[in-house]
């Protein structure tokens, strides 16, 4: 038996001796020359058909691909029926639409990059495929060698997925980044509100009735009852100054957070350390930075039986590092539902952390570090105590 291969590249392409006949350019192939090829392909996936499109040799790295048991489950069976007979989504293919029945019945060369074959179970199997015309016994067939994408297959597609994620996480970053942006320009209008509404009233009331206070012919029991008023028109003054800078005080808005931090230690119970450059940061950012300041003073007085705290900013390339350090019992534990838990979330929405260092004995170290930029979210891994609170605690 003779066989001959047209258009080049040979039978696997493993570099057989050329035997040109004449300027035909073919390759003619010995009996001894094919069987040979065809124990060297070993675990190269190869079958042979004629140009009936029927099976006429398929080695066993093909059937296992293909998950048959023996090559005879398809010897002489049609090559499209048998394993490229519908489409991924499972819709049939006809062999009039396949461009690899095509090109074997017109002998001509053909590569596929990638494609679906289908395995015994009816499961598909992804593939690059190169069919390579040959001429047996006067009748062309073709020569197809295969190789299974399934791991290339899946790796782009974990690769894809990954980026879906990455890119729906980077939305969802983003949205809660824009809803701590929005609730703080929200509290910065409600406190304007306050100022130019409530508490403008209330100053006019204390001023009339200091001028009232002044008149000399108000009766006793009525001049009493002026003052009291006064008194009280004070202290709700004072009440809803307290409101104000609890909801976002004017000094961080108009002065920033260095000196929003000092008016902190000023009406601390105890002495505060500030060691806050005089820069200004992004509204966010200095929103964050006070509220983990503030939420940490509080701590500080109501459990840390501490003589003394202190405050620091480093700036980095890239954050705002706050820490803040207390010398008092240490033992600090975040609780569900507790205020470290609640500037957790926070500062999650900005793609921040918060860690709690907190030794028995050794007094408490929270820190935080912000991004300076939030307007691209990233994916990190972050290690955490608590994954419902994002909060990292150091023994």
């Amino acid at each position: 038996m003779a066989f001959r291969t047209t258009g080049g590249g040979g039978l696997l392409g493993l570099g057989m001796a050329d035997r040109r006949i004449g300027s035909d350019r073919r390759r003619r192939w010995s009996a001894g020359d094919v069987q040979e090829a065809l124990l060297i392909s070993g675990e190269i996936p190869l079958w042979l058909v004629d140009g009936d499109d029927r099976v006429t040799f398929v080695n066993d790295a093909a059937v296992r691909i293909l998950g048959f048991d023996r090559d005879d489950e398809l010897l002489g069976r049609p090559s499209h029926d048998s394993i490229h007979y519908k489409h991924p989504d499972g819709s049939p293919y006809p062999a009039e639409d396949c461009p690899i029945t095509h090109a074997t019945r017109r002998g001509e060369p053909i590569r596929i990059e990638r494609d679906w074959w289908v395995r015994k179970d009816g499961s598909l199997v992804p593939i690059s495929i190169h069919c390579v015309p040959m001429e047996i016994d006067g009748r062309m067939g073709t020569a197809m060698t295969f190789h299974d994408l399934t791991a290339s297959v899946q790796a782009e597609d974990e690769r894809r997925r990954l980026e879906v994620e990455r890119a729906r996480f980077g939305e969802v970053r983003a949205s809660r980044a824009r809803i701590v942006e929005a609730a703080d320009v929200e509290r910065r209008r409600l406190v304007r509100d306050l100022h130019d509404g409530a508490q403008s009233g209330l100053v006019r009331v204390v001023m009339a009735l200091q001028l009232a206070l002044g008149d000399g012919d108000l009766p006793g029991e009525v001049r009493t009852l002026v003052g009291d008023a006064l008194d009280n028109a004070r202290r709700a003054i004072d009440e809803l100054r307290e409101l104000a800078r609890g909801i976002h005080p004017a000094a961080l808005t108009h002065r920033g957070l260095a000196s929003a931090v000092r008016t902190l230690a000023d009406r601390a119970s105890l002495p505060v350390v500030v060691e806050i450059a005089d820069e200004r940061y992004p509204n966010s950012v200095e929103s964050a930075a006070y509220f983990v300041v503030a939420e940490a003073l509080t701590n500080v007085a109501k459990y840390a039986r501490a003589s003394s705290a202190r405050v620091t900013t480093t700036r980095t390339a890239s954050h705002l590092v706050v820490t803040v350090d207390d010398d008092g019992i240490g033992g600090a534990r975040p609780s569900a539902g507790g205020g470290l838990a609640g500037l957790a979330d926070r500062l999650a929405a900005l793609d921040a952390t918060l860690t709690v260092s907190s030794r028995p004995g050794d007094g408490t170290q929270i820190r935080a570090e912000i991004p300076l930029s939030t307007a691209t979210p990233t994916i990190a891994a972050t290690q955490v105590d608590s994954p419902r609170y994002g909060i990292r605690r150091l023994a």
